[in-house]
């Protein structure tokens, strides 16, 4: 204190005179705003005022005004007095900055400040007052006393090496933050929510409601899953088999449906299937479901196999029977089943209006040039602009006649005709055709195709005349101005004319 610049009596007597009221005044009128607006600030506002500013003009006024000896008791009582005075103001305010802290991680979507982050200040604020009243105010020389602390340090250090380095990792884990209380980690086969975190050790609760005490060395070198950073949204991976007969995306829509009903699974982002196996008698398929709750992922990952096998049952999608798949499977025959028979193919052939009224040996002809072909939903039937002389049967499903247009479109439906397709006009490319749903199409090759409608003129003028319609009914669709479509003859297979159903039908099944 020796070292403080002294000054004339009169000075410092004028600057207390004149000063000190203002202060005070000033502390007065903060502290009455700040007890109105029923803030937190108010206790260190008063405690400079009625406290921290009084004893330190007393402080001046014996030590500058009336020139005492610092070293003296008195003013070392009154130092004292004021050091402890703007101690207590000081962890005042560090206790309304900490529960700010506090509240603000209460926030959705906010860090929590780590304890010891909050505790820091604190404790420095202690030790600054400590030394400040020994060193300055007492003048209490600390040298030997520090360099007794350090020899122990040592021997403590040593002693208590495991704790120590337990606690330098709590420091760290404290510090980098990588799960906060109330997440869902799992770290070396340990999953649970985090309760709290100390410098020693943080506290887990497991699915079982167990308590689990890691100690903070373990979780520093080891890699955590945190289920809740960056954001509370999981997927759950569900693998499920599903018996190879069931064609894709019929086992995709029974899935789906199962998805849809879990509930606790959102919409946004909604699930998906994947196939991720296919091997006679099963195929494998995973359900991607997301949740907003890990916690809920096994219950999640239970209802969802639960609906699995309603949804199976409900929609006609087998699961895998593994005894049965094992000694009474036998996928040749069961191909050798799937196929029409030439009495089923004469009767699909017979259900498109068009060829219905065919002669038998014409149909029998067709039938004898006929395969049935199964098409995935979204697949494409015909590629845009590529003429295809076959003839094409729906037999089952739906499928829609596209142009370069993703707009302008045509709908089929069962019993509808299409392929035999040539240049239709000067205007035109062959449009294509693009399975709706899964498709069963029977297709009668070019040759046999040709060979008939060159015979019967009645069907050639029908296909003729539905060609036009639906070159019509596209161009209507298109923001382009209408063109009128150019017949072309049907003679044969290498003419060719493009008739998906019949006009009756293309007129009823249009929509843009």
């Amino acid at each position: 204190m020796s070292s403080i610049v002294q000054g004339s009596v009169s000075f410092w007597a004028a600057v207390l005179i004149v000063l000190l009221p203002v202060l005070i005044i000033a502390a007065g009128e903060l502290q009455e705003r700040l007890r109105q607006r029923e803030s937190p600030l108010v206790q260190p506002v008063a405690t400079i005022r009625n406290w921290v500013l009084p004893l330190a003009a007393l402080y001046a006024l014996v030590v500058l005004v009336f020139e005492a000896d610092p070293e003296r008791l008195g003013p070392r009582l009154i130092g004292t007095a004021l050091i402890v005075a703007v101690a207590i103001a000081v962890l005042q305010f560090i206790a309304y900055v900490t529960g700010r802290a506090r509240e603000r991680a209460k926030v959705p979507g906010t860090r929590a400040v780590p304890q010891l982050l909050l505790a820091l200040p604190r404790l420095l604020a202690l030790l600054a007052a400590g030394w400040i009243l020994f060193t300055v105010v007492w003048s209490v020389d600390l040298t030997g006393l520090f360099a007794a602390l350090g020899v122990t340090s040592i021997v403590i250090s040593v002693a208590l090496q495991d704790t120590l380095s337990g606690l330098a990792s709590g420091f760290l884990l404290l510090g980098d933050r990588p799960f906060n209380p109330g997440d869902w980690i799992e770290v070396n086969d340990i999953e649970g929510r985090v309760l709290d975190i100390n410098w020693r050790s943080s506290r887990i609760q497991n699915r079982n409601g167990d308590l689990i005490v890691v100690p903070n060395s373990l979780l520093a070198g080891a890699t955590i899953a945190n289920f809740a950073e960056p954001a509370r949204l999981h997927r759950v991976v569900v693998p499920v088999q599903v018996a190879y007969s069931n064609p894709p995306t019929r086992a995709k829509d029974m899935l789906l449906a199962a998805a849809r009903a879990t509930q606790g699974v959102l919409a946004d982002p909604p699930p998906t299937i994947l196939v991720n196996q296919i091997d006679d008698p099963l195929m494998g398929y995973e359900a991607h479901l997301w949740i907003d709750d890990y916690t809920i992922a096994p219950r999640v990952f239970s209802d969802f196999g639960s609906l699995v096998w309603y949804q199976s049952h409900r929609m006609g999608v087998p699961l895998p029977s593994p005894a049965f798949d094992l000694y009474h499977h036998d996928p040749i025959q069961e191909a050798s089943d799937a196929e029409l028979t030439p009495v089923e193919i004469a009767e699909q052939i017979r259900t498109a209006p068009l060829l219905t009224d065919l002669p038998e040996e014409d149909i029998a002809e067709l039938v004898g040039a006929a395969q049935l072909v199964r098409f995935s939903q979204g697949e494409t039937i015909l590629i845009p602009g590529v003429a295809d002389r076959n003839l094409y049967v729906l037999r089952e499903g739906r499928a829609r006649v596209v142009a370069d247009d993703p707009g302008r479109f045509v709908d089929l439906a069962a019993g509808d005709v299409f392929g035999i397709l040539s240049q239709p006009s000067k205007n035109h490319e062959p449009p294509g055709v693009v399975a709706t749903d899964d498709c069963e199409v029977v297709i009668i090759a070019a040759e046999a195709a040709g060979a008939v409608t060159s015979r019967n003129a009645a069907l050639t003028r029908s296909m003729n005349q539905l060609m036009t319609a639906r070159l019509h009914r596209l161009e209507a669709l298109s923001s382009e101005p209408v063109h009128k479509a150019e017949s072309a003859t049907i003679t044969g297979p290498s003419s060719g004319a493009a008739g998906p159903g019949n006009a009756g039908q293309d007129t009823e099944d249009t929509r843009p």
